[in-house]
């Protein structure tokens, strides 16, 4: 643990170093302010009044999409696994959603939704395919000896999708629904920046770029790496909990 941070921190020193020598050579803080003036622009960014309500309502409009995605994805993921024919009933319409550009689907979303769901919607559209397939996968990869030993048992449908398929799917799932939330933030800043609703980080970075505040664009984007990389460490950090809860209900 010691060794990861410490090649961690030299690798994040080297990328801010990196920065500055190249913020130094352009001199135009313009085009690259340097991180000093970043830093100081996200350190007054965190103390106006209206930050927290911000980056709640982006906040909010995240786990709002992941929590939709998650919920389809299984349900899509566990029957495209479970029946070849519905798979193959799926995947045009996985092909399409994976095919087109996010701008074209926000650009859709907001000739038919207000500009508040639109970063929903598509973050919900964006990670759909990448749940569902890693699902799928781990259903389809179940072992067969287990499916042969359900079948002797006369297990049903349900059974054998609750104590089968779905414990083989768990590692797919889990591998998929980390990838997806790193996916989200980026969809919904997007949806925000495009959409412009009255409040959001993507919101407030349209309105720095307009009045071609750089320093605010980059610290709006800090702001954003960091719910990113917290949100994820705590997706981790609840995932290794029930993987601790299991083997200790396993061990009893």
């Amino acid at each position: 643990m010691h060794k990861r941070f410490v090649i961690y921190s030299l690798s994040t020193c080297a990328l801010i170093g990196l920065w500055a020598v190249a913020a130094h050579f352009v001199a135009s803080p313009f085009i690259l302010p340097s991180p000093s003036s970043v830093a100081a622009d996200a350190f007054s960014l965190a103390l106006e009044p209206g930050f927290a309500r911000m980056l709640g309502a982006t906040c909010a409009r995240g786990v709002i999409a992941f929590a939709v995605s998650l919920a389809l994805s299984a349900v899509l993921g566990i029957a495209s696994g479970s029946v070849p024919s519905f798979n193959l009933a799926l995947k045009p319409w996985m092909s399409v959603i994976k095919s087109t550009p996010v701008v074209s689907f926000i650009l859709i979303a907001l000739l038919w939704f207000g500009s508040a769901l639109v970063p929903v919607f598509v973050a919900v559209l964006m990670t759909l395919p990448v749940m569902t397939e890693a699902i799928a996968t781990g259903v389809r990869s179940s072992d067969q000896k287990l499916l042969e030993m359900a079948r002797v048992y006369r297990f049903g449908a349900r059974k054998r999708i609750l104590h089968v398929q779905v414990p083989s799917a768990m590692p797919f799932f889990l591998a998929g629904a980390g990838a997806s939330l790193g996916l989200t933030w980026k969809v919904v800043v997007a949806g925000e920046i495009l959409g412009s609703p009255r409040f959001g980080i993507g919101s407030a970075m349209q309105t720095a770029k307009v009045h071609l505040e750089t320093s605010r664009v980059f610290s709006l984007t800090l702001a954003v790496i960091l719910l990113s990389v917290v949100t994820e460490w705590l997706f981790g950090y609840l995932v290794r909990l029930s993987k601790r809860h299991a083997i200790r209900e396993a061990a009893s």
